[in-house]
């Protein structure tokens, strides 16, 4: 059973703005992380001579590293505090940018964002730190602050990626982060205490194993259905496994004193609502960020593409990290007053009219701009309700590991939805116009069904009588 116990570092009472910023630079940081090599995609392919789906790894591999490590480092966080976790997440950030600078190979470039990915607990560490250190009235405001600096580190990766490849070369993208994880760390350790809540609980081992054996076996099958032939014995072996895998993770979570995912997080409402509708989020809405930069990049004579280098198609992107922004301080302004329920809502609406504006009109720079720049202003939407929700619903002694479970399903959705797509518009051996209509179509579906979820949300007044500072 876990305790509680407070640190003997002195407590911390209330962060300052500065301190807020610094943690929102943390979040600014996640989303560099994910965003920076999205534009450079195309120019990654070339640089390592591999495929689209080799060189989505890139992607996918981040994604998965993330989905074990983000509950793992979430509840040593609960556990050591969430300032140091939050060091040695930056530190795989660094290391994982070091190795990815200095190889020119696919499979050790795709070997360093997965430890890269072991970093992505930086998200719900910065979350639990601004939920412990920030007075509840402020909270709203402060969790929109964090979610829009993570969205505008898209923006800002975006743009950089393209002024870094362009200009520079691929290695800098990742000499970059390298740097910057660097300066964040001491930013971090000048102005942000530690909190000093602790939670002692043992460490769930064999949760981890099975759940990264598990995706790993769904991805690689996604993944390389197509090359293995869908109905092969290796492909339908690796699915088998998966299930076989993930079954078994669940069994023994429900088992264990102290499972690395809490199921009574993921089933316990209003907790379980939100986390499908991170699942549905993370499936439906970041796949085409993916797929933005392929069109802008694919040679004019397809009578889709722009033909554009990597500086132009961050450019195109650069509005959707800062529509984000703009989202996520939107929904912390106006969560407390309408409910988390009405602006998921609305989110998921603004999705859907965006992902159906890519089907009926992407083939010039301001169909790709507007119909991405709306999906960020939606993720902004999405995420700070959905958040909220995850944060009130829990005391602060489980906020880090509760984030990170929210986490967990929507990066595991991302990865899957990624993977899918990725797959679906090659599915003729090339890269065709039909498969970016199909994927933009399962988008627009996938928004529906995250709005209808999103009902089930807390509205108003329900928000209200959950504690914000329990």
């Amino acid at each position: 059973m876990a305790t509680i116990s407070h640190a003997s570092d002195p407590p911390a009472t209330t962060l300052s703005s500065l301190g807020v910023l610094v943690l929102a630079l943390g979040a600014l940081d996640f989303g560099l992380e994910q965003s920076i090599v999205i534009p450079a995609l195309p120019a990654l392919a070339q640089h390592y001579g591999a495929s689209l789906i080799a060189v989505g790894w890139l992607v996918t591999g981040f994604l998965l590293a993330s989905v074990v490590s983000v509950p793992l480092l979430g509840r040593l966080g609960d556990m050591y505090g969430k300032r140091r976790l939050l060091f040695v997440s930056l530190g795989t950030f660094a290391a994982g940018a070091f190795v990815c600078a200095i190889t020119d190979s696919i499979e050790l470039a795709i070997a360093g964002r997965i430890v890269q990915g072991i970093g992505a607990a930086v998200g719900p560490l910065t979350y639990g730190l601004a939920r412990d250190t920030v007075a509840p009235e402020r909270m709203s405001r402060a969790v929109g602050t964090v979610v829009g600096a993570a969205t505008a580190g898209g923006a800002v990766g975006f743009l950089l990626s393209g002024l870094l490849v362009d200009y520079v070369s691929v290695a800098a993208i990742f000499w970059f982060l390298f740097v910057i994880a660097i300066l964040l760390t001491g930013a971090i350790a000048a102005l942000v205490r530690e909190t000093p809540l602790r939670a002692r609980v043992p460490i769930d081992v064999a949760g981890s194993v099975l759940l990264a054996l598990g995706l790993m076996a769904a991805l690689l099958a996604i993944s390389k259905g197509r090359e293995w032939q869908w109905s092969s014995a290796r492909t339908i072996g690796l699915f088998v496994a998966a299930a076989a895998l993930l079954g078994v993770f669940v069994a023994v979570e429900r088992r264990v004193q102290s499972p690395l995912v809490d199921m009574a997080l993921v089933t316990r409402r209003p907790l379980a609502n939100a986390n499908v509708c991170a699942c549905l989020f993370g499936f439906s809405f970041f796949f085409a960020v993916f797929l933005v930069p392929l069109i802008a990049a694919s040679p004019v004579e397809t009578g889709y593409g722009l033909g554009l280098e990597t500086t132009s198609i961050g450019l195109i992107l650069l509005p959707t990290g800062l529509a984000s922004a703009v989202g996520g301080s939107v929904g912390g302004r106006t969560v407390e007053r309408l409910g988390p329920r009405t602006v998921v809502v609305a989110g998921s609406a603004v999705g859907g009219v965006a992902y159906l504006s890519l089907t009926f009109a992407h083939s010039t720079w301001f169909a790709l701009t507007a119909g991405s720049a709306m999906l960020g202003f939606a993720w902004g939407l999405i995420l700070t309700g959905i958040y909220l929700v995850t944060i009130r619903g829990v005391g602060k002694d489980k906020t880090s590991v509760a984030i990170a479970v929210n986490v967990v399903g929507r990066n595991t959705s991302s990865a899957l939805g990624t993977q899918i797509a990725f797959v679906v518009i090659t599915a003729a051996g090339v890269a065709v116009e039909s498969g970016y209509n199909r994927v933009f179509v399962i988008g627009a579906m996938g928004a529906g069904i995250t709005l209808l979820s999103a009902v089930l949300l807390p509205g108003r007044a329900a928000l209200r009588l959950l504690n914000p500072s329990t």
